[in-house]
């Protein structure tokens, strides 16, 4: 892990627009802080490079135990937004040195994090039930009710990604009614129907552009794109989401990386 490269400034708690996590809400208090710690780092109110305020401090000020903080730290640490260094402090990161996506994350927090702002052309938002010539991994809830949505994904205004849809609709009633030109999926099922994504599979491979696709895209048919296919579960292990992307070569690059043991 890089060591910060220039003198960090330490955070006062009172200099931080915190949001109250609401312990009626079904989302769990430490998804909540998390939420809002990457919030104020996105908008830059927590900047990059600074360090946290102390682990009490954060504690006192949201109301909750250290537990809870340390669930929600973990959470950004995990997202690549903060370093955690023994007997130094927890950093933010520097936004700007990382070009490229993570597909453990929703489309609106990839663009957020590279420092671009999302928005979405709905193409087709309807209710449906799961047909039988459905997604392999829907087979299991062929009949029952879902949402169909169809977009193009933008990063400040450019079309980025074109995405197909299939959210089941029994645990988050009413999803449809959401405006999602304007709202991520993933916040709305955290935020409003305490649905968290706990584990993400995807299928990758590059695919040509036909000229429906090239046309949203605003690319020549046949270029190359990146298909996604992403399955995401919640954390009892039921599917709640399948998605087709297309995301333009261009645009777009996935990067992983093992430890070998030897």
């Amino acid at each position: 892990m890089d060591q910060p490269e220039t003198t960090p400034r330490q955070l006062n708690i009172s200099d931080l627009p915190i949001r109250p996590a609401d312990s009626q809400s079904p989302v769990p208090l430490y998804y909540q802080i998390s939420l809002d710690l990457r919030r104020m780092i996105e908008e830059h109110v927590i900047p990059p490079g600074s360090i946290l305020p102390p682990e009490v401090e954060i504690c006192q000020a949201y109301g909750v135990g250290r537990q809870t903080i340390r669930q929600a730290i973990a959470r950004l640490v995990d997202d690549n937004l903060i370093d955690r260094y023994a007997g130094r402090g927890t950093f933010v990161r520097d936004h700007a040195k990382r070009a490229s996506f993570h597909l453990d994350r929703s489309f609106s927090q990839h663009v957020r994090a590279l420092g671009m702002e999302p928005s979405s052309k709905t193409l087709c938002q309807e209710e449906n039930t799961v047909a039988n010539d459905a997604h392999p991994q829907l087979v299991a809830s062929i009949g029952q009710p879902c949402l169909n949505l169809e977009r193009v994904r933008y990063g400040d205004q450019e079309p980025i990604c074109y995405q197909s849809t299939t959210v089941l609709t029994q645990r988050c009633p009413g999803v449809s009614a959401y405006d999602f030109n304007q709202k991520s999926l993933y916040e709305v099922l955290a935020n409003d129907y305490g649905l968290i994504i706990a584990r993400i599979e995807h299928l990758i491979r590059a695919v040509a552009a036909d000229d429906y696709r090239a046309e949203l895209l605003e690319v020549d048919p046949g270029v190359p794109l990146l298909f996604v296919n992403t399955i995401a579960y919640l954390e009892n292990g039921e599917i709640i989401e399948v998605n087709l992307s297309h995301y333009r070569g261009d645009r777009y690059e996935y990067r992983t990386a093992e430890e070998r043991h030897l």
